[in-house]
């Protein structure tokens, strides 16, 4: 033991400036610092992960993954676990995700989202965890330095990812930021500091983040006109909950914790331990010949020795034969308000937390310098202050809760139901942007559709299009300057069902529209037992021959040139076929065998087919939808993202061809920067369909409100949903539910201000 740490044994020097306690001696720009000779350190960044709300099975293989993780660290080097705990800037949240004002008539509603995010974000938690990982080792020069760091991030990465988790490096841009925010508290939105830039005029890093001064005290330090204290856990209980860690963050403050991990290798620990063991035989043996020498020969071993005994056994059988490591532990915690009062309050407060866990925390006397150094993710240890675990002891210091997302430039969707910090969501970070909006009737599904929409609206440039079944979406698009194109049997307004435009279909575009006319054909004879295989031969021939009539036409053939192709065919088949669609070519039913009249360069459009009637509804769903995808192909060409808002979309699963077409344009959507969501309260029915449970299987984006009790049961078997996690979709409050982002579940609460002129647009209770 003495051998592994006699590289620790550093002179400690007493600070000449405010620069001097700053134990960094250089940083080069990928963040590698050089913390003592030969010493260095790097930082990496984790995200958090959904350890809180998951079922007991997966607790316990996160819990054995994380244990995996701390026995692959190096016994050569020193691990630092961060968490870091800061309340929202004000500032550099007005700039990341307040919506920019543009004179469009529209700032009336802009200004009321702003208001509302700012209410929820600074009257709630607001709060931002991250979490960091630092690894010191003493290597010869830089370089060797590097080729150790770019090793062990990929290994660390490989072993995140099995969390569910992501590592990523720090550079020294982001590190000398995360510094500065704790010496320079209050100051977060002030950073810019150029390190290039101030390396060429020979100017130090330290200078631009120290703080204006430094007092340290007995048990407490004085950093510019902020207070801060530096404790440790002093005394630990026989058996720490999973749950510390996660209570002592449980705090609206500023507070920082570090857990010190140096693992001691395999033949050194088994000596100690046997050591240790040997030691406790020794004592049991002299008391008990001490008791035969009294005559006293049925005297029972004391209580402590046999635990001491029956301890040591149980972790030298850990080492050997359980695959743990021994590791050397220490939890520091920096506390900082604004004054000595509520510093007093706050220490108190953690101080209680731990007593309910059973431990002790205390604060460091005369070494607040020391603890300060040490609880900072820079790659220091400076105080003695170790208790000596195993794997699984140490991981029950367990850094993860619960996953946050609050992507830079997101949309709102609501609070995280356990941390209550905002949900803003990016759906362009993710693999696919195909996402479900899923909810019984009262869930408050229209009102969560229409809070997107709207959002959408006011914060970017897309282009916006819905298709809308029950004319729910009418009042909020005309307020939103957008249009709404009403289809049905006596409407003037027509859409050219067989209308083709450049790059269509996923190759040969004719072939995509043979898919959809035998859609629409399926849809017309459902009642009559549907399309044979001649009837199919028949279409898709057809199909071929009309447009190749109208190749070098600038206007697109109608359902009128099908149904004339067909009558021009020998087979009696293709007359039978002609005749069914007569009523839709040129018939009273012939909204789309026209002509595209309607104006669709509006951005935001709604296609209004509530009037169809229930016979022509899903016939109306598919041609919306063909036209939504040439208007996607169009956008495309000009680099513009399209979002899509399908209601009432398990229709379109009713039958195989129609079903076949949406599957295909659902992955054309994602492949020409369209962001597809579907919404429906019939998950059942979409559940039963292999495309649709495909579909939702693999959109990256998930929202699940209130379901009922079958639905529930299939989604979490799709999903794989834990039952704590299903107590969210189950009797929730309307707007309430779970968000799938990515490979995480995320419980969510969604209160909308009633007093606003936008919740008055988006609601769909009767009587607002």
């Amino acid at each position: 033991m003495i051998k592994l740490f006699s590289k620790d044994k550093e002179s400690h020097k007493i600070p000449k400036s405010i620069q001097d306690c700053i134990p960094i001696d250089r940083i080069w720009d990928n963040g590698i610092c050089l913390v003592g000779k030969n010493k260095y350190s790097f930082t990496y960044k984790f995200t958090d992960i959904n350890y809180t709300v998951a079922s007991k099975e997966d607790k316990e293989a996160m819990f054995l993954s994380y244990s995996e993780l701390l026995n692959s660290f190096d016994a050569t080097s020193e691990v630092k676990i961060t968490i870091n705990l800061k309340k929202i800037n004000k500032k550099e949240f007005e700039k990341e995700i307040l919506l920019p004002f543009k004179e469009d008539g529209l700032d009336i509603y802009r200004k009321e989202y702003n208001d509302m995010l700012l209410d929820k974000a600074f009257n709630s938690n607001g709060m931002v965890k991250e979490l960091y990982l630092t690894i010191t080792a003493y290597k010869k020069d830089y370089e060797e330095a590097k080729n150790y760091f770019k090793r062990i991030g990929t290994e660390l990465n490989s072993y995140f990812l099995k969390l569910g988790s992501k590592c990523t490096n720090i550079d020294a841009n982001e590190k000398l930021r995360i510094l500065h925010d704790i010496y320079r508290l209050g100051e977060e939105s002030l950073y810019n500091f150029d390190i290039v830039g101030a390396r060429k005029l020979g100017h130090s890093f330290k200078d631009y983040i120290c703080p204006n001064s430094f007092s340290f005290k007995d048990d407490y330090f004085e950093m510019g006109d902020k207070f801060g204290r530096v404790l440790f856990l002093k005394d630990y209980a026989n058996f720490i909950r999973d749950s510390m860690v996660s209570d002592l963050t449980d705090i609206n403050q500023n507070m920082m914790i570090s857990i010190d991990i140096k693992p001691i290798p395999i033949n050194e620990a088994i000596k100690l331990l046997e050591r240790i063991l040997l030691g406790v035989e020794s004592n049991i043996t002299n008391w008990q010949r001490k008791q035969n020498q009294n005559n006293n020969f049925s005297a029972v071993i004391p209580y402590d020795m046999e635990q001491s005994r029956k301890e040591a056994r149980e972790t030298l059988n850990d080492v050997t034969a359980r695959d743990q490591m021994l590791m050397e532990g220490t939890l520091t915690i920096l506390l900082v308000a604004e004054t000595k009062e509520k510093l007093d309050e706050l220490s108190d407060n953690l101080k209680s937390t731990a007593q309910r866990h059973m431990c002790q925390i205390t604060n460091l006397k005369y070494q607040q310098l020391l603890g300060l150094n040490t609880v900072l993710p820079i790659g220091h240890k400076r105080i003695k202050a170790a208790r000596t675990l195993t794997t699984e002891s140490l991981a029950a210091l367990m850094p993860f809760k619960v996953q946050e997302i609050m992507d830079k430039k997101g949309i709102y969707y609501g609070e995280n139901a356990i941390s209550n910090n905002l949900i803003m969501v990016d759906k362009s970070k993710l693999m696919n942007q195909s996402s479900f909006l899923l909810g019984v009737p009262g869930s408050g599904k229209s009102f969560s559709a229409k809070e997107l929409i709207t959002f959408l609206a006011l914060s970017t440039d897309d282009d916006i299009l819905i298709c809308d079944p029950e004319n729910e979406y009418s009042p909020l698009i005309d307020a939103l300057h957008g249009e709404v194109i009403d289809i049905s049997a006596t409407s003037n307004n027509h859409i050219n069902a067989m209308m083709l435009e450049d790059g269509y279909g996923e190759g040969n575009p004719i072939a995509a529209k043979s898919e959809f006319i035998l859609s629409l054909f399926e849809q017309l004879l459902k009642k009559h037992g549907g399309l044979g295989p001649i009837d199919k031969s028949i279409i898709d021939r057809c199909t071929s021959i009309v447009y190749e009539r109208f190749r070098d036409k600038k206007e697109s053939p109608t359902l009128l040139d099908l149904k004339n192709v067909l009558n021009e065919q020998p087979e009696e088949q293709a007359h039978n076929l002609a005749l069914s669609l007569e009523i839709y070519s040129e018939g009273s039913l012939d909204i789309f065998a026209h002509q595209t009249n309607v104006n669709t360069n509006n951005r935001i459009i709604t296609y209004n087919i509530h009037k169809l009637g229930k016979s022509l509804k899903t016939f109306g769903l598919l041609v919306i939808t063909d036209a939504i995808l040439n208007r996607v192909n169009q956008n495309y060409k000009i680099g513009k993202r399209t979002h899509i808002f399908i209601d009432e979309f398990h229709v379109m699963f009713q039958n195989e061809y129609s079903a076949n077409f949406f599957n295909s344009a659902w992955r054309q959507f994602r492949k020409r920067n369209a962001y597809p969501t579907a919404i429906t309260q019939n998950v059942q029915y979409l559940l039963s369909s292999v495309e649709a449970s495909t579909m939702l299987s693999n959109s990256e984006f998930i929202i699940m409100l209130n379901q009922a009790t079958n639905d529930r049961l299939r989604l979490a078997e799709l999903l794989n949903i834990s039952e704590d996690q299903l107590s969210y979709i189950k009797d929730s409050d309307p707007g309430c539910g779970l968000i799938r982002y990515g490979s995480s579940l995320v419980p969510f609460v969604n209160k909308f201000p009633m007093n606003t002129k936008l919740y008055k647009l988006m609601t769909t209770k009767p009587g607002e």
